[in-house]
């Protein structure tokens, strides 16, 4: 495979550290400007920018200096603006404008216009989260220019190379120098691929930090179920997005068909965010959403998504973040995938594909109390574990 030729160590990457980097982003303050940034945090995704925060807000609280760059792979200024206030991060320091496109002109634009900002300023360290085609473009950049690379939430695999994050999350590892994972399974993982395990790090997962520490302020703040005029427990929760599900006229009817099923089944209606892919996919086949089972609403920020994940009697998703957060939040959950990379959730998260069949099963094993939830995600102490690591690797790295 031609990972193996990529492939470095991090003695032989922290060789070519010591070089000054700042930011050029078009929001950033000249006061940043002045500051050498050792750590350039790479995302593109919004759930990448929510399980980043807590990282980032522990770099702050450190006054470890960071560049955030943004590859604009899913890029909406009023959504992730919303994130970024209501989780109190910095502005985005540079946006790659990216946008989207086919696999591999998006991650080929990642990789170049990244090898084209460090060419200017190059950071000692390159930070990446998760499987997307930015996690992937950005490691390969940072790799190629031997600078080190940290990959966080590694080791997961859903075993299923039809689903492109498999391919970029296993080409990550590769070339990561740190690997941060969030459990002892994605270790365990890594290590029968025959990682280092002086690489690893098990920190668990920063999407629990982001939970804990938002919670409280969502239930305060969030007024999602007075404007929907929801009900706690009277009510199911969807998401869907992902293009297996939606891309295809035939399989996005098939999950319309499923919700349906479900509303019939639980007696509740469904809410459903609808994700802007999702909606495009309806208009272009003008697919018909029954409103007396499923109530269809605007994208939600972060804050309202976890009062409706946590007031649900049920969640339906195909989101790996969803399921994680539902599962932290002990709700019901359907998975409408046909495999899952987080196998911890899987004590109260039934994988059901679009199957009408398995999903009332599933539904009706709840109602006869399936399910057991626990803390295999993590104790929200994640991103301190992380910013550990790194800051020895800045000292270490300082001239």
């Amino acid at each position: 495979m031609f990972w193996i030729f990529l492939k470095m160590e991090t003695h032989m990457a922290i060789a070519s550290w010591g070089r000054s980097y700042y930011p050029c982003g078009k929001k950033t303050s000249q006061k940043r400007k002045e500051i050498m940034k050792n750590i350039a945090i790479v995302i593109g995704t919004r759930p990448e920018l929510i399980k980043m925060a807590p990282v980032m807000h522990e770099l702050m609280k450190r006054k470890i200096p960071f560049s955030f760059i943004h590859s604009n792979q899913h890029y909406s200024k009023e959504l992730d603006g919303n994130i970024i206030r209501n989780l109190d991060l910095p502005s985005i320091d540079e946006h790659l404008d990216v946008g989207s496109g086919l696999h591999g002109a998006q991650t080929g634009k990642i990789m170049e216009s990244i090898e084209r900002l460090w060419t200017k300023h190059t950071p000692h360290i390159a930070i990446v989260h998760g499987d997307t085609n930015t996690t992937l473009g950005a490691a390969l950049a940072a790799a190629k220019m031997h600078i080190p690379v940290c990959h966080v939430e590694a080791g997961l695999r859903s075993f299923d190379n039809a689903m492109p994050e498999e391919i970029n999350r296993i080409l990550t590892d590769r070339i990561s120098d740190v690997l941060f994972t969030p459990t002892e399974t994605s270790k365990e993982y890594l290590l029968k691929e025959g990682v280092d395990p002086e690489k690893i790090v098990v920190t668990g997962n920063t999407v629990v930090d982001a939970l804990l520490q938002h919670i409280e302020i969502a239930r305060k703040k969030s007024a999602v179920l007075r404007t929907y005029t929801l009900e706690k427990n009277h009510y199911a929760c969807v998401t869907m997005h992902r293009p297996e599900n939606v891309d295809s006229k035939k399989q996005l009817e098939k999950g319309i068909e499923l919700l349906v099923v479900l509303s019939k089944e639980l007696g509740y209606r469904l809410v459903f965010p609808i994700h802007p892919r999702t909606q495009q996919a309806l208009e272009k086949w003008q697919i018909h959403v029954p409103a007396q089972y499923i109530t269809v609403i605007p994208p939600v920020d972060y804050l309202d998504t976890l009062i409706l994940l946590e007031n649900a009697v049920l969640v339906i998703t195909d989101s790996g973040g969803i399921q994680e957060e539902a599962y932290m939040l002990k709700r019901p959950l359907i998975t409408i995938r046909t495999s899952t990379e987080r196998p911890e959730t899987l004590s109260a998260n039934v994988i059901v594909g679009l199957d009408k069949k398995k999903a009332i099963a599933a539904w009706r094993a709840y109602k006869k109390g399936w399910g057991k939830w626990g803390n295999e995600l993590g104790d929200g102490h994640a991103a301190e574990k992380i910013v550990d690591v790194l800051e020895r690797m800045v000292k270490k790295g300082k001239r």
